[in-house]
């Protein structure tokens, strides 16, 4: 990739990852091939040191001559799990080369923030007119896609929201004062729309996870001692109001947003996510060491007898599609042992991420990237398939612009 090109490659990222799942996976692995490359004629090797890179090395190799020798399918399963090695580098990519400077990581924030303002304009159009500006029609009355072709675009503001407040970071290395009311004020004014956003797509878990994100970044302001008392209360009180008021005028879009998601939650058991949580715990129980092998989720499922034939004819909505939950997959699709080595994983990134900022008492830096980690690898939430392309391009991306971040306030002290 010659200069000029890349100067205006992190323009491009967001358009080229969040819209089309085949352009996504051709992105990541030219960017993966082309950084191997890079290396071995520019920059060297010093990445793959990194710990917890070293550990999806070895959660792949794992996953390569262990799960698959013990899958179902052997074959596809090798191909998957080679496959897989190309999330991390593709991270290692953009911490390394492709954001790996100021310049080019206010580029890509500058072309996210245009693409999430335009995917929350486009979720509202739909909202009001039932159908967005490229005609894409509601899923149902209390369920949206906005520029999607499926009902998934809460889930995608829930994550992707997340990435231009990490600006934040080398912003508050220069210039943030401790009493700055422009953020403050931003802060809430965002939060509200990026919930109300999330709220209208009657996404529950998605909404659930935007609340926790918002309540972690609140109190990183809340450390770093950027509120005062009477002011928090204040725009709280604002929020609330706001949030309250166009719940009560859309009550089929607050039935599905909130009461049905405590509904689901008092009723786990015997709801549909119980369901699909039962059939894959009886998907793993098949191999709980080993696992049925990576991607062979639906087969094993199948394989059961009681569930249903096939994913398309199951006893529940979701049954034997996936586990909708990562923890769920890892278990039943690579057993306790990839569980653990991928957990491992991200614990080292964890800790290597945040601990610079856990030294120097940065709570809203801290915040920030715990929240990243925390949006991305939560155990217990439901969710798409962890390793379907499209959502794993977000997630790495998620990933990768956190590590240039890091790399970049590492740098500079």
């Amino acid at each position: 990739m010659n200069a000029s090109l890349r100067n205006y490659f992190p323009y491009l990222l967001p358009l080229l990852l969040i819209f089309s799942r085949s352009l996504a996976d051709i992105t990541i692995v030219l960017i993966s091939l082309l950084f191997l490359y890079h290396s071995y004629k520019n920059i060297g090797w010093h990445w793959v040191k990194e710990k917890w890179f070293c550990f999806a090395l070895i959660f792949t190799i794992y996953c390569l001559i262990i799960n698959s020798a013990m899958s179902i399918e052997p074959t596809e399963t090798f191909a998957y799990s080679l496959f897989f090695i190309r999330w991390p580098i593709f991270a290692m990519a953009l911490s390394y080369w492709i954001l790996n400077d100021i310049q080019l990581l206010k580029k890509f924030f500058v072309s996210m923030t245009i693409v999430l303002i335009f995917i929350i304009f486009d979720t509202w159009w739909q909202f009001f007119f039932d159908k967005d500006i490229f005609g894409f029609e509601k899923l149902n009355e209390v369920r949206l896609t906005g520029p999607f072709s499926s009902p998934h675009v809460g889930m995608w503001l829930a994550k992707l929201a997340m990435l231009p407040p990490l600006f934040l970071i080398l912003y508050n290395k220069y210039k943030l004062k401790q009493q700055n009311n422009y953020l403050i004020y931003s802060f809430f004014i965002i939060s509200t729309s990026l919930f109300l956003t999330v709220f209208i797509t009657g996404e529950r878990m998605s909404l659930l996870l935007t609340l926790a994100s918002i309540f972690i970044v609140f109190m990183g302001f809340i450390f770093a001692k950027l509120f005062a008392f009477r002011k928090i209360t204040i725009l709280l009180l604002i929020s609330c109001i706001a949030i309250l008021f166009f719940g009560y005028s859309f009550p089929d879009t607050t039935q599905r947003a909130f009461f049905s998601a405590f509904e689901k939650i008092l009723n786990w058991r015997s709801s549909d996510y119980g369901l699909v949580w039962q059939s894959a715990y009886d998907v793993w129980m098949q191999s709980p060491i080993f696992g049925v092998g990576l991607h062979k989720y639906r087969e094993a499922c199948e394989n059961l007898g009681i569930y249903g034939t096939s994913y398309l004819q199951a006893i529940g909505p979701g049954v034997c599609f996936h586990p909708h939950n990562i923890s769920l997959q890892l278990l039943s699709e690579t057993g306790l042992i990839g569980f653990i080595l991928f957990y491992i994983m991200v614990s080292l990134l964890a800790f290597s991420s945040l601990k610079n900022y856990y030294r120097e008492k940065l709570w809203l830096s801290f915040a920030l990237v715990f929240n990243i980690i925390f949006t991305c690898f939560l155990p217990i939430a439901s969710g798409t398939s962890f390793f379907a392309n499209k959502y794993g391009a977000i997630i790495w991306l998620l990933i990768g612009v956190m590590l240039a971040t890091n790399r970049l306030f590492a740098k500079d002290d």
